[in-house]
């Protein structure tokens, strides 16, 4: 066999490749002996890794030569690991790979710049971690987002995926929020995450706050989203199977971060909406009984309003939370369960602008009619200042808590406007006009001779059973009360029947919650058993009382009793009512009624 003479230059190159082979075998031998592999690592961290990096403690784990351990890593302001594990690729420096195919870390916190521009070297930003890192595996680590509104730090407690291209699934918590993300990051920017996310928390507004944006408070939730998340922009899609206390929740929700202030954009809605969990974003007493899912700031919020003795809650609009984001929101309630009036839907919409919150629908319908209303909340003022208008239309009087005194449906405006931060604060200072009128009213005419202690009529209707109870046709029904700086006057309020004419007068004090009416009712028939004088409801708005003894009772049975001590049939005199009163001027009271002027 001939002799295979290679030219000299191969024999160099190979000679050359072969000594390197074994210098690198050598290397990675040495490597595995912390002494040799700690200093060789920091002076490459020193070169290619974050500023300032270093290690305590480094080798390779033989035989698996390219698997590094690492304990007190260290990257100040970006990255810090207790112990960690590489698995280096050594072809790294070709486009679409990277340096580490797989890291490992625990017990630390790593840095994540979501402001500024792409260049900016403050920092390592997520695209640059992608660079770097491939596969990830982590447990306990703290993701420190830092925003220049501030740092939001989320606790890691594992997390398996590729930030490079592959899948990511992460559980996580953070100011008392658990998140449960599994997604993938979408291969044409390499900076968006999107996926499922699974929320769960006492309060979605402490979501918000780590979210960068602003929420009201809410019951415990339970939100199942679909999410999209980038450095200018969370997006959320509530699937229906989110639960925010007893209600469900469903619909996108967007925030845009930019130069300004986070724009929220929403357009959320409820196939069930138990009213309870709506009622604490407005400070309105909710039940937290045994069947309600309320946490800590609803129980409390109910507590001080059991213990408070007022019918309106003290509760106070912290308009410092505008300040973090701008926006528009739609929700839209198809049923409610649970509300105060038998609301049965919600439509609303609202703007946020500043400190200013413009509210052009506000619609809660029944189960006939609804109230449509358009609401200006400006808090850029100190009290805020807010301003509301609207119609009601064709509602029930059952749905006014008139039962059973009246039937029938009513309609209304309103126009008002009060100075307050809070509700009791705004009450107080309520200035405009509240109307409601009816053309198809009834009256109980139990009622009517109750108001007008008529006992010989009444009587003959106290037996009657509730589907039985005997009803007068009005003529015409209405309520009008001015609002001046707290203070309420009926206009008065009438109504006009074929048998009565029952008007109701005095004052209402907002400030105190006090009120202090007389319900006078003048018979239009003869009647026997009459007393002279008015019916009060006077006490607090939580705890009026009624009472019928005037002055004028107590001379009518004392001319009674003095007239029986003359002759006993005498004694009946004072108790005949001779039914003089007249019809009440209906068109006049119906347009004055339908104005909302003050």
């Amino acid at each position: 066999m001939p002799d295979i003479h290679l030219p000299r230059s191969v024999e160099i190159a190979f000679d050359i490749a072969c000594a390197l082979l074994v210098a690198f075998a050598i290397f990675l031998i040495l490597m595995v002996f912390p002494a040799v592999a700690t200093p060789i690592t920091n002076w490459s961290l020193k070169h290619w890794g974050p500023e300032n990096a270093s290690v305590s403690r480094a080798h390779l784990r033989f035989p698996a030569v390219n698997e590094m351990i690492l304990e007190d890593f260290q990257a100040p302001g970006t990255a810090e690991a207790q112990t960690g594990e590489l698995r280096v690729n050594f072809f790294g420096f070709l486009p679409g790979l990277s340096w580490v195919s797989r890291a490992e870390a625990s017990d630390g916190y790593i840095v994540v710049q979501m402001d500024g521009p792409e260049d900016d070297d403050e920092g390592m930003h997520l695209k640059d971690w992608r660079a770097l890192i491939d596969e990830v595996r982590a447990r306990d680590i703290e993701v420190r987002f830092v925003r220049k509104e501030g740092t939001e730090k989320i606790m890691v407690q594992t997390a398996r995926g590729s930030l490079r291209s592959g899948d990511l699934s992460v559980k996580a918590s953070s100011k008392g929020v658990d998140l449960d993300f599994d997604g993938r990051a979408i291969p044409s920017d390499l900076s968006v995450l999107s996926g499922k996310l699974n929320l769960s928390g006492e309060n979605f507004a402490d979501f918000a706050d780590l979210a960068g944006f602003a929420s009201p408070d809410t019951p415990p939730y339970d939100a199942v989203a679909y999410l999209t998340f980038s450095r200018e922009q969370i997006a959320l899609d509530f699937a229906p199977e989110t639960r925010i206390g007893d209600s469900d929740l469903s619909g996108p929700l967007k925030i845009t971060f930019g130069e300004g202030k986070p724009i929220l954009e929403a357009d959320l809605q409820s196939t069930n909406l138990d009213f309870d969990d709506l009622g604490i974003l407005f400070g309105i007493p909710v039940g937290t009984g045994e069947n309600e899912t309320a946490n800590t700031v609803q129980k409390k919020t109910r507590e001080a309003y059991d213990a408070s003795g007022r019918l309106i809650p003290n509760a106070v609009i912290d308009f410092t939370r505008l300040d973090a984001v701008d926006g528009h929101v739609l929700y839209h309630a198809n049923r409610v369960t649970n509300a105060i009036f038998d609301i049965r839907g919600i439509k609303l919409e609202f703007n946020i602008e500043g400190r200013v919150v413009r509210a052009p629908t506000l619609q809660l319908d029944f189960a006939e009619g609804h109230l449509v209303s358009y609401v200006t909340l400006d808090g850029s003022q100190s009290p805020a200042k807010t301003d509301a208008q609207g119609e009601l239309t064709n509602v029930p009087f059952s749905n006014l808590s008139l039962t059973p005194y009246v039937r029938g449906n009513a309609n209304g405006r309103f126009q008002i406007e009060a100075t307050g931060d809070g509700f009791q604060q705004a009450a107080a200072t309520l200035d405009g006009r509240v109307s409601v009128w009816s053309e198809t009213a009834e009256l109980w005419a139990l009622a009517a001779e109750g108001a007008a202690l008529d006992l010989g009529e009444a009587i003959t209707l106290l037996g009657e059973a509730p589907e039985d109870r005997t009803y007068t046709p009005a003529r015409c029904a209405a309520l009008s009360i001015r609002f001046d700086q707290g203070i309420g006057e009926l206009d008065p309020a009438i109504v006009d029947t074929a048998d009565s004419l029952v008007i109701v007068d005095g004052k209402l004090n907002m400030r105190h919650e006090m009120m202090d009416l007389k319900v006078r009712s003048d018979a239009k028939d003869a009647s026997f058993g009459s007393l002279i004088g008015n019916v009060s409801i006077m006490g607090s708005f939580r705890s009026p009382q009624i009472s019928a003894l005037s002055g004028e009772t107590i001379l009518q049975l004392g001319i009674s009793a003095l007239l029986g001590s003359v002759s006993g049939g005498l004694a009946a005199l004072p108790f005949i009512e001779p039914g003089m009163a007249e019809d009440a001027p209906c068109g006049a009271i119906m347009a004055r009624a339908k104005g909302t002027q003050p």
